[in-house]
C-alpha cells in the first residue's frame, strides 16, 4: 500500500517571524529611499538657485548693474527713501528679470508703469493709475503666478498667500481671488521695517547687502569678492510672523532675506516673542520671523554667491560669518576654514 505525505504548511509563527523580518528591513530602507528622495529635491533646489544666479548675471551684463531688490515701495515714508513723484508701485526686482528665466511671456503681460501691490503706507503718496485687479491693470495675474524657478521642491507650504483680505499683505483689494505667489529664494537684503531703511545708495558702507530699496550694485561694488559675497538666499514659503517672500511685489515687510539677521539660519522659534528662546515651541516647517533665512534640508540653507556659484551653508555657522558674508564691502575676512 502505497503511502501519502501529507504537504506541510507554514505556521502561525512562521508567518509572524516572516512579517516581522520584512517590517524589520522596510524600516532600515526607509531612512535611506527618504534621504535619496531628499538629496534629489536638493539637487533640484541647487539647480533653481544656479539659474537664479546665472539670470541676475545676465541682467547685469545686458544693463550693466543688478536689478532693484524693490522699487518704489509703498512702505516708505520719509527723507531719501520716498519715492521722488510719490507714485508708489511696489516692484519686486524679479520682475525684470523674467526674461533671463525664459518667463518673457510673464514679463510681457506686466505693465511696469503701474503698481504690482497697493499696500501704501499712510504718508507715503499714492499709487500710480489703477490699483491691480482693477480695470486696465493686469499686474495681479502676473504676481499671483507661481514661477516654478522660483519653487524649492523640499518646502511643502502653499506657494501663493492665502487670503485677499488683508490691505497689508495682499496684491490689492481690487482683486478677490487672485493671491499673491512665493519664492523660496530671495535677494540678500538687510533686514527691517521698510519704513526705518534707506535707499541702497543711501546705506553705510560697513552694513550693505548686496541689493536694496530702488538701487543696486555694480559689479565693482562687490569690493569683498563675488565669490565672498551672498546674492540670494534661501527661504521658507511660510512664516509666523509676518508674511514669506513673495516674488512679484513688495507689501508692508518682505523686500528680501537678510543672512546677517542675529537669529540665523532656520530659526523656528515662534510666540510669546518676550519668552526666553527656550520657551518659545518651534513648528518644524515654518520659519519664526519674516525675511529670514532657511530651508527644510536638513542641517542648513542654500545660498547663491556672488559668482552665481551655489553654496550650502551650515545652520550652526556663526552669525559673525553670516554677516561678513552678507555684507559686500566691509574687508572683513572670511575664515579659511569656512
Amino acid at each position: 500500500m502505497q503511502s501519502v505525505q501529507a504537504k506541510r504548511a507554514f505556521t502561525l509563527v512562521e508567518l509572524l517571524v516572516v512579517i516581522a523580518i520584512i517590517g524589520v528591513m522596510v524600516g532600515l530602507l526607509l531612512p535611506a529611499v527618504q534621504a535619496a528622495r531628499e538629496a534629489a529635491r536638493r539637487m533640484s533646489c541647487s539647480n533653481n538657485m544656479k539659474q537664479v544666479g546665472l539670470a541676475l548675471h545676465n541682467y547685469e551684463s545686458a544693463y550693466k548693474r543688478f536689478p532693484y531688490a524693490t522699487a518704489r515701495s509703498g512702505s516708505m515714508v520719509a527723507g531719501s527713501a520716498r519715492p521722488g513723484d510719490l507714485m508708489i508701485r511696489n516692484h519686486k526686482g524679479w520682475l525684470m528679470v523674467l526674461p533671463f528665466l525664459e518667463q518673457q511671456a510673464l514679463y510681457d503681460l506686466a505693465n511696469m508703469s503701474l503698481a504690482t501691490g497697493a499696500y501704501v503706507r499712510p504718508g507715503a503718496g499714492s499709487t500710480s493709475g489703477p490699483l491691480p485687479g482693477q480695470p486696465g491693470n493686469a499686474n495681479d495675474v502676473v504676481v499671483s503666478t507661481p514661477v516654478q524657478t522660483f519653487l524649492c521642491p523640499s518646502d511643502p507650504n502653499p506657494t501663493n498667500y492665502s487670503t485677499t483680505s488683508s490691505t497689508n499683505y495682499s496684491i490689492s483689494p481690487g482683486t478677490t481671488t487672485l493671491q499673491g505667489a512665493f519664492t523660496n529664494y530671495d535677494f540678500s537684503v538687510a533686514r527691517g521695517s521698510a519704513d526705518q531703511q534707506p535707499r541702497w545708495n543711501a546705506e553705510s558702507q560697513a552694513t550693505r547687502r548686496m541689493f536694496g530699496i530702488d538701487d543696486a550694485p555694480r559689479i565693482r561694488d562687490l569690493v569683498d569678492g563675488t565669490t565672498n559675497t551672498v546674492m540670494v538666499c534661501e527661504t521658507l514659503r511660510s512664516v509666523v510672523n509676518g508674511v514669506a517672500q513673495t516674488w512679484g511685489y513688495a507689501k508692508w515687510v518682505g523686500h528680501g532675506v537678510d543672512l546677517g539677521w542675529p537669529r540665523g539660519i532656520n530659526d523656528r522659534m515662534c510666540c510669546g516673542w518676550d519668552s526666553p528662546p527656550n520657551a518659545r515651541p518651534q513648528i518644524p516647517s515654518r520659519l519664526g520671523e519674516w525675511s529670514t533665512p532657511g530651508s527644510l534640508h536638513p542641517g542648513g540653507a542654500q545660498f547663491t554667491m556672488g559668482d552665481a556659484s551655489v553654496r550650502f551653508i551650515s545652520q550652526s555657522t556663526d552669525n559673525i560669518i553670516l554677516q561678513r558674508l552678507a555684507i559686500i564691502a566691509d574687508g572683513q575676512v572670511i575664515p579659511a576654514e569656512f
